[in-house]
């Protein structure tokens, strides 16, 4: 890709495909084949311990179940269970002991529940579940190792540990990311010896080269080593080991300009691009890697160079050759892995996705080291975390709806053999922590399906995991299969256009539909509809395409035009509901490619966030000036009416009443504190709106605005469109972007901002870098430090007025940063087609905890 700084705006872009073959439904009464929902794109990660994206966790969602749930009672959120609940606990207790200062949790598990496939779901799977997340190379989103669960450190470690809760997890990762980078370094000095010319800094080392240079002149260093082998297996390393690195760096750099083209393909389509009658395919994706460049013409009255007229277009690479998609690919691919490999193991996406992974393999070294040949532990389970059946000597329990008697005796299949018994799972933590039930809220995925071949024997320390194991979680954890098709015990169960059983992955989700039917054993009874499907769509068309009957259930953007539409469709039998959102909207920066602060805070002071406001109904978006979602009780300054209190947080670049004159004399001032000038490289970026329709997004106003202004202030902005961002932002590919938060239940925020969080947001903001480089960083590295202390002082209190103080206080450092601005809370639109849906079939009401989909088993066709 051009090395320029990316700023991305990610939004709902999804291709519009109404050719299924399904009864139209628009204004007639005919009962479709199959309930059809709207949904945004999907990566198509649809796996319960790693997708990320809200469309993947809705696509996953529809096949699992948690172990809780939410209620709302009296304008509160409380934990819901038992017998009328799809969840698997049946009832559960809290017991703070202020002696020992610990507190116990005690969850009864329900009998009789079974996967989609028949088999039972016990114990055993709980327990995997549970495992799989807890481990130390596990890097999904879940940050359940956020709690200080008694032993928890210790496993994870495999030693014996009294200090902070996070310490010794903050020393392994550290450890573990400087031998990742030896390891990207040992590939860079080869491609430097190998391709070194006489012009110092110029290399010159294609594929035959470089194998030819590491089977006869390389040598591994002793970095090298001790970051892919235990010291034991340390003298079999050699040059198969890096030449196995170098074939992985080429694989992944190709699927990163596959991403790239498709990304390009629909970046340029408006103009000053489209005016040229040059942009095709192949054009915007070479423009995009760097081997195009334009001409601008100049302005009469300033001089400058005017960025809305291209005057010419310039192409760096031989077009006799370069004529559709696989020749530019490998055009670029050969070019670049030639004389710049060592610029792709430094910056681009595939540098990150190398670094996750060797991070991965390093800790699974560090801690094998401590594992014995046999692959025994010297700590082989959590202490804090007991099956009371299994290892417990514990008869009965008591928890919120009465006593119950522990099971002791089990089948085979791991149920349990008494009637009248449960399972009982106990979890004690250190202390007190809020937050911690909604992270014991887990779904729970079937072990046999998602670690096959694996053993779970609870009195003997097996969980069905492979402990600190990175190839254990990439291949079998996320296998192909597991990846694509997901399954549990949730309503519903993947199928394909047949509503076959055990469906190919490539037929789950095909042509931008995903396949649903029925889980006939679910736990609550037969859902009322047999089969759903999820249809891809783009948020401008949801209603169109509802019109049309190809979908019954949306989620339009709450714009006055789509609500007049709604209002018109009324004799059509289109109905509306809605609520507020819980999340909000924001604009991102990532510290790792906007390394200055300065120049964070310049970016933020050129955008006017009261243009977002524009593209809502009005009424139905407020401005806000805190990171945090105003439906949370911990929002500072919420007024008696609900509205978020009109406040700048006394952060100057965040303004009340933007001005345009006084935001250009700011932004100057930080680009002197920065030390940098007009036309400067630093200064070169790209705001790039996710997917192919630049101006179909609340933020598009104000990132034009911004780009404007901070062109004439001699930066260099371009305003585009990718459809691979929010791909490009989990692996921190982006500078500048932005998005909407769904914020969580509670207010806890380790898992989006904590330094030692291994979230993807964390990666976004540029946490990596300053981790990596505190002395490059300092500012924010003081900051972060701080930030982090406030967050664990927050989840050890219970009192929500106490905690409500240390929030504030958190979010003026985020703030600090300046690597998150926010921007709007906005209300959740949804419309449906009630000649399809029962109306009555859906929840009586909603709020910002619910959907009108919550209960979809329950949701039937209208008569």
């Amino acid at each position: 890709m051009k090395k320029r700084i990316l700023a991305a705006v990610l939004c709902a872009v999804m291709c519009l495909n109404v050719g299924l073959m399904f009864s139209s439904c628009g204004g007639g009464s005919s009962k479709p084949d199959a309930l059809v929902i709207m949904t945004e794109d999907c990566d198509g990660l649809f796996n319960p311990f790693f997708s990320t994206t809200g469309a993947d966790s809705t696509i996953v969602g529809m096949t699992q179940i948690s172990m809780l749930t939410t209620g709302y009672e009296n304008g509160e959120v409380v934990v819901a269970c038992g017998d009328d609940e799809a969840v698997v606990v049946k009832d559960y207790n809290i017991v703070h002991d202020t002696i020992s200062n610990r507190t116990v949790y005690t969850f009864v598990i329900k009998n009789g529940i079974t996967f989609s496939d028949g088999k039972p779901l016990t114990m055993h799977d709980v327990l995997f579940n549970l495992y799989v997340y807890l481990d130390p190379v596990y890097t999904g989103s879940s940050t359940m190792y956020s709690t200080d669960i008694v032993g928890l450190q210790a496993y994870r470690t495999q030693k014996e540990y009294s200090g902070d809760n996070s310490d010794a997890d903050s020393a392994l990762a550290q450890t573990a990311a400087g031998r990742a980078q030896n390891r990207i370094a040992e590939l860079i000095n080869v491609f430097r010896a190998a391709g070194a010319g006489k012009t110092p800094g110029s290399y010159s080392a294609d594929y035959d080269k470089m194998v030819s240079y590491i089977k006869t002149q390389y040598s591994p260093s002793l970095g090298f080593k001790e970051a892919i082998a235990v010291p034991s297996k340390q003298g079999e390393v050699s040059w198969k080991d890096l030449l196995a690195d170098y074939e992985r760096t080429l694989q992944l750099f190709r699927e990163e300009l596959n991403t790239d083209y498709a990304s390009a393909k629909d970046a340029y389509t408006e103009n000053p691009y489209k005016a040229t009658g040059e942009f095709d395919e192949v054009t915007s994706f070479m423009y995009a890697e760097g081997m195009v460049t334009l001409e601008y013409a100049e302005d009469p009255l300033t001089g400058k160079k005017d960025k809305t007229k291209i005057t010419e277009v310039k192409r760096g690479y031989p077009t006799n050759i370069v004529v559709d998609k696989e020749s530019a690919i490998e055009y670029v691919f050969n070019t670049t892995i030639e004389t710049k490999l060592d610029q792709i193991l430094s910056y681009w996406a595939t540098a990150q996705k190398l670094t996750t992974e060797y991070t991965a393999d390093a800790k699974t070294v560090l801690l094998h080291e401590t594992i014995g040949e046999d692959g025994s532990l010297a700590i082989p389970n959590i202490s804090g975390i007991v099956s009371l059946g299994h290892t417990g000597n514990v008869d009965t329990v008591t928890c919120l709806g009465g006593e119950y008697t522990v099971a002791k005796e089990h089948n085979a299949d791991g149920t349990v053999a008494t009637e009248g018994a449960y399972d009982v799972l106990q979890i004690t933590i250190n202390g007190v922590d809020p937050k911690a039930i909604w992270n014991f809220a887990f779904a729970v995925a079937p072990q046999h399906y998602y670690a096959p071949g694996y053993t779970v024997d609870i009195p003997n320390n097996k969980f069905g995991v492979q402990y600190g194991t990175a190839s254990f979680m990439q291949d079998v954890i996320q296998s192909p299969r597991n990846v694509k098709v997901p399954m549990g015990a949730g309503a519903y169960m993947a199928t394909n256009s047949n509503n076959e059983d055990n469906p190919d992955g490539n037929a789950f989700f095909s042509n931008n539909v995903v396949y649903f039917k029925a889980n006939k054993s679910f736990l609550l009874g037969e859902p009322k509809i047999e089969k759903v499907r999820y249809q891809v769509v783009s948020a401008s068309n949801a209603l169109s395409v509802l019109e049309t009957g190809a979908v019954h259930f949306v989620t339009p953007q709450f714009t006055q035009a789509n609500i007049e539409k709604i209002n018109g469709l009324a004799s059509n039998g289109i109905e509306k509901v809605y609520t507020d959102q819980l999340g909000y909207g924001y604009i991102g920066i990532n510290a790792g490619e906007v390394p200055d602060i300065n120049l964070r805070k310049a970016i933020m002071t050129a955008m006017n966030t009261s243009l977002a406001l524009s593209y809502y109904s009005a009424g139905m978006a407020d401005t806000i000036y805190y990171p945090m979602s105003t439906v949370s009780w911990a929002y500072p300054g919420v007024l008696e009416n609900g509205q978020p209190k009109q406040d700048n947080s006394g952060h100057s670049y965040i303004s009340l009443n933007w001005n345009r004159e006084s935001a250009k004399a700011a932004i100057e001032n930080y680009m002197l504190l920065a030390g940098v000038s007009a036309d400067d490289k630093a200064l070169e970026i790209d705001f790039t709106i996710a997917g192919a329709n630049l101006t179909d997004h609340p933020t598009y106003n104000t990132f034009l605005n911004a780009a404007e202004l901070l062109n004439e202030c001699g930066w260099n902005i371009e305003v585009i469109a990718d459809t691979q961002a929010l791909t490009k932002l989990s692996t921190g590919s982006l500078a500048v972007w932005a998005a909407a938060w769904g914020s969580t239940i509670d207010p806890d925020l380790y898992q989006v901002y904590h330094k030692n969080s291994t979230a993807t947001s964390t990666t976004a903001w540029g946490y990596r870098e300053i981790l990596n480089n505190p002395l490059a960083y300092p500012e924010e590295t003081a900051i972060l430090n701080e930030l982090s202390n406030k967050i664990d002082d927050a989840r050890e209190i219970e009192d929500k007025a106490e905690r409500a103080k240390l929030y504030e206080e958190a979010l003026q450092l985020i703030l600090d940063l300046a690597v998150e601005m926010p921007v709007y809370q906005r209300k959740v639109l949804y419309a449906y087609n009630a000649n399809v849906i029962n109306k009555d079939s859906l929840p009586a009401e909603i709020n910002p905890y619910t959907s009108p989909l919550d209960h979809i088993w329950e949701i039937e066709f209208a008569e």
